[in-house]
């Protein structure tokens, strides 16, 4: 590895850049994990909640096509 001097300042960057660059991706792999372990006791643990989940997914959809009908009406006034 390239030692940090005063005449070589692109490779202390590079160094840097990198060490900022994994420390980043460590810390959304660490988030998906949290989150996706979150979702799997929440929905997923201790008995079967997929109906909930299929039920809160409807009514998002139910919602979002409701606001999009009246966006559009909106538009066409």
């Amino acid at each position: 590895m390239c030692k940090c001097l005063g005449q070589n300042i692109a490779c202390c960057c590079l160094n840097c850049a990198l060490g900022v660059l994994l420390s980043i991706i460590s810390t959304f792999l660490v988030v998906i994990i949290i989150v996706g372990v979150v979702v799997y006791f929440v929905y997923y643990h201790d008995g079967d909640h997929s109906d909930d989940l299929k039920d809160n997914l409807e009514k998002l959809k139910d919602a979002v096509a409701d606001k999009y009908d009246e966006a559009s009406k909106l538009l066409k006034n």
